[in-house]
């Protein structure tokens, strides 16, 4: 037999080995020869396959606020969500695409947002929007927030312990429960960009010494990282001035979230720019320093040209060359050798072209 229960319903008693009760949009009681795993929705408790998790985190007494975390939801389980909130089909598309940027939306009556967290877990060869973050998607309603993510973060892992062990919330959690995973998220980004522009200011001393060839590479990364960053902090704070609130009382909340979306979308654009000047500098050395070789070389080539003449003239296999019967000959064009030279050397000098 089957009877009808809201999406979230719970079962207080314990399983039974003669009957066992799953729970999905219906409970049902199934003989265990027919027995097939399903998933389960319990308060603080949760079933995990593989790395696939759904746990109501909390849930008040008076039913008047729920938080479900998501983990590496299967198309079915997004497409029980969207019908027990009505969403649109583009909404769960949105949530099965890894490389979604930043976005917010309001729906009817319910808030859906996509923001994106750094991921602690990423190489140092990572340099993409779905290498170096993971998205986490948030369905907030008057009395439920729903958040959907690939993987389970370690930030999302404290907050969900934490809410926990605070049973008596505030009477408005859903405002304080946004503002804590978005500032969770928005901190997630401190450490990396602080790193960055340390590894800047290391690559930074060495760009008039000894700049190797790993640190371009190292350069060319930092650019790209912090070209992500700047893409990330613009987005999220377009949501975060689309977001609003009827109570006064959450808008230092609100104004604390933008300026700190602020300040690291200022720290990534500076990082941006200061690996992209860094670069151009180094061209630029790069460019002093052929300059550099081709001015010595020419100097050496000019030398040597009107002597090459001189020498060349006088190398000419003709039998009649008047002086090569002068006794003196060879010491006149010894002489005139040294005098074309230190003229050259003069004029060069005076003209400045062999100062460094």
């Amino acid at each position: 037999m089957s009877f009808r229960k809201p999406f979230f319903a719970f079962v207080r008693e314990p399983l039974r080995r003669e009957k066992t009760i799953f729970l999905h949009v219906e409970i049902s009681y199934i003989d265990k020869a027919k027995e097939k795993k399903q998933r389960l929705f319990f308060p603080s408790w949760h079933e995990a396959k593989g790395s696939q998790v759904i746990d109501l985190v909390f849930e008040k007494a008076d039913d008047s606020f729920r938080w479900v975390d998501v983990v590496l939801p299967t198309p079915e389980e997004l497409q029980r969500i969207s019908n027990e909130y009505n969403l649109h089909a583009t909404t769960i598309q949105d949530c099965l695409e890894p490389e979604h940027l930043p976005k917010f939306e309001k729906l009817e009556e319910n808030t859906f947002i996509i923001c994106r967290a750094y991921d602690d877990a990423c190489g140092p060869d990572a340099d993409s929007v779905q290498e170096l973050t993971r998205k986490i998607a948030i369905l907030s309603g008057r009395n439920f927030l729903v958040t959907i993510h690939r993987n389970d973060q370690p930030f999302i892992t404290s907050i969900r312990e934490r809410w926990r062990q605070s049973p008596n919330q505030t009477a408005r959690p859903a405002f304080f429960l946004l503002h804590e995973i978005f500032l969770a998220i928005l901190q997630s980004y401190e450490m990396p960009l602080q790193k960055a522009m340390r590894q800047l200011d290391d690559i930074e001393n060495l760009i008039f010494h000894h700049l190797q060839k790993q640190h371009l590479e190292d350069l060319y990364y930092l650019k790209r990282k912090a070209g992500v960053f700047k893409e990330m902090f613009f987005l999220s704070r377009d949501i975060f001035r689309a977001l609003s609130f009827e109570s006064k009382q959450h808008s230092p909340f609100l104004q604390d979230l933008r300026e700190n979306a602020d300040r690291l979308f200022f720290l990534s654009q500076q990082l941006y720019e200061n690996v992209t000047n860094l670069l151009n500098l180094h061209i630029s050395l790069s460019a002093q320093r052929t300059n550099e070789v081709m001015r010595i070389l020419t100097l050496f080539s000019v030398f040597f040209m009107p002597l090459t003449f001189i020498v060349g003239v006088y190398g000419m296999n003709f039998e009649h060359i008047p002086e090569l019967s002068w006794k003196l000959g060879y010491l006149i064009v010894w002489l005139v050798i040294l005098g074309v030279a230190l003229g050259l050397y003069l004029w060069f000098r005076r003209r400045g072209w062999l100062r460094d």
